[in-house]
């Protein structure tokens, strides 16, 4: 004697989708969190410890990008003028970075943070902080908010 489902396939395929859609919201929200929380810590980063950007062009080029499955679904970058603009838009720069690197990530979710110039590494080597304090903050924050994640999928109802 055996069990029969009493709604049929095309239900359980139905609840499966919902179940689906609302764990893929949660986490392009958290996702979506934790970027806008990195990307403000690391665009308010003082020039004192940070870096004078009298361009405007390496602030403009930080920022981040989520991707699903291959696809972008969100991307933060701004544009900041420095005291001495050129011509070359730091924006499109660290975008066109962050949109190169997504390619790489074809399957689940991938958070990609990026300051795009250049000369980010080289700024960094001289000791100011274009990123690496808020690489710290990631490796604090991104367990917590996972952990945090972890705990709302569970209490949704199945």
């Amino acid at each position: 004697m055996g069990l029969k489902a009493k709604n049929g396939n095309a239900f359980l395929k139905e609840r499966v989708r919902e179940i689906k859609a609302r764990v893929d919201l949660a986490i392009f929200n958290r996702l979506t969190k934790i970027g806008e929380e990195l990307v403000n810590y690391a665009r308010s980063v003082p020039p004192e410890t940070g870096f004078s950007d009298h361009t405007g062009n390496l602030r403009s080029s930080i920022g981040y990008v989520i991707v699903e499955d291959g696809s972008v679904v969100r991307e933060d970058f701004v544009t900041v003028v420095g005291s001495e603009p050129k011509h070359v838009e730091g924006k499109t720069v660290g975008k066109n970075y962050a949109l190169e690197l997504s390619k790489h990530h074809t399957k689940g979710y991938a958070l990609i943070f990026v300051a795009g110039m250049d000369y980010a590494f080289a700024v960094e080597s001289r000791g100011r902080d274009v990123l690496t304090s808020t690489e710290y903050q990631a490796q604090i924050k991104l367990p917590q908010e996972l952990q945090k994640l972890k705990e709302q999928i569970k209490l949704m109802k199945v």
